[in-house]
């Protein structure tokens, strides 16, 4: 089976001969649609269940990354920045629910359970520390439990002996007490009883160990700061060569947009197609392809042969792409993001300048 390059589609309709599968509207020719990648039922291959781009951008979470859209490139600026603007949307508003956890300790009730950290079997009787997490999933609805845990409740249920041997594991790793507010209470009730019998003395040795201590922080701090310093300049200079090529892909867009427009109002399909022909391109396809390949070569330049097979070259997906045969049973697979140009200028036929210009 043919495994699709993208799972969404975006282009303007070629025709109006196609319909919505969301509202069950025809969608007009030359608006903006969007195809949904589905396995065809007749052939071995994908195909686009094609909707208007309002009716997917008014639901939620269906285009999850801009790497999903194919043809994302060659829609106007405007219809681009939709786009865009709904995914960054969608990641901010996943980003921003986290999933609830719930966490508790008990005594095991059977020995079935595993332990997640050690992948041990927990006896029954001994405590176990449990860590719910409230999240959906496909497989399991409801709750996960994971017992590897250290915000812990249901302390009360325990017994002294259970009681005294988490309060030991909690001295032997201290990293672990820091969500549990039990365990909490009883440090600072030990902490409380050592420092009443240490007296003074021990204020003083701590007296001079912050003292110590506050000096190592300052060199630690101007060395903290250097390296801050240099992180944000990286970071502006990333930001800034990143709004500099998205300027310069704004201003391709449009002028690529402007000679479509030009050619849309002053030259027919036949027309376009003797273009091509002149400037020894591919002049099959709609009248939306044509356009796009005249108003390439006129903006960059005609565009040269495949070096593998002499085919016509056609920019998909963010490079250009050979649609010619090296052999009677095989496709050339050439694709490149740099081609190469005819050094001469574009030509238009006589007619056709006189009619333009």
């Amino acid at each position: 089976m043919a495994s699709p390059p993208k799972p969404w589609k975006a282009e303007y309709a070629k025709s109006s001969r196609s319909s919505c599968k969301t509202c069950k509207n025809p969608i007009d020719k030359e608006n903006l649609r969007l195809g949904k990648m589905v396995q065809a039922s007749q052939f071995d291959g994908f195909m686009p269940m094609w909707n208007h781009a309002a009716c997917i951008l008014r639901k939620a979470n269906q285009i999850k990354s801009v790497d999903d859209v194919e043809g994302l490139e060659l829609l106007r600026w405007e219809d681009q920045q939709k786009i865009r603007k709904y995914i960054d949307g969608a990641v901010m508003s996943n980003s921003s629910a986290p999933a609830v956890v719930e966490c508790g300790i008990e005594v095991s009730q059977t020995s079935r359970a595993t332990c997640r950290c050690c992948n041990l079997k927990i006896a029954k009787g001994e405590v176990r520390c449990q860590r719910v997490i409230l999240e959906p999933c496909k497989l399991l609805h409801g709750k996960i439990p994971n017992f590897s845990s250290r915000e812990i409740s249901g302390w009360e249920s325990l017994s002294d002996s259970d009681r005294a041997t988490l309060i030991s594991l909690v001295k032997k790793n201290p990293s672990t007490s820091k969500g549990t507010k039990v365990g909490h209470e009883e440090e600072r009730e030990l902490l409380q009883e050592s420092t009443s019998k240490g007296g003074a003395k021990r204020k003083r040795a701590s007296e001079s160990d912050q003292k110590s201590k506050i000096s190592k922080a300052g060199g630690n701090a101007s060395s903290e700061k250097n390296s801050s310093s240099s992180n944000t300049k990286n970071l502006e200079d990333e930001r800034t060569k990143a709004s500099v090529l998205e300027s310069q892909l704004e201003m391709q867009t449009r002028a690529l947009w402007a000679l479509k427009d030009e050619l849309k109002k002053y030259v027919t399909t036949s027309e376009l197609r003797e273009m091509l022909e002149a400037n020894e391109q591919d002049s099959r396809g709609s009248e939306l392809d044509l356009r796009e390949r005249c108003a390439d070569g006129m903006l960059f330049g005609a565009l040269a042969k495949c070096p593998m097979c002499s085919g016509s070259l056609h920019y998909s997906s963010g490079s250009y792409r050979c649609g010619g045969y090296l052999s009677e049973w095989s496709k050339c697979s050439y694709s490149t993001t740099e081609p190469q140009r005819v050094k001469a200028k574009w030509k238009i036929p006589e007619k056709q300048a006189m009619s333009i210009f």
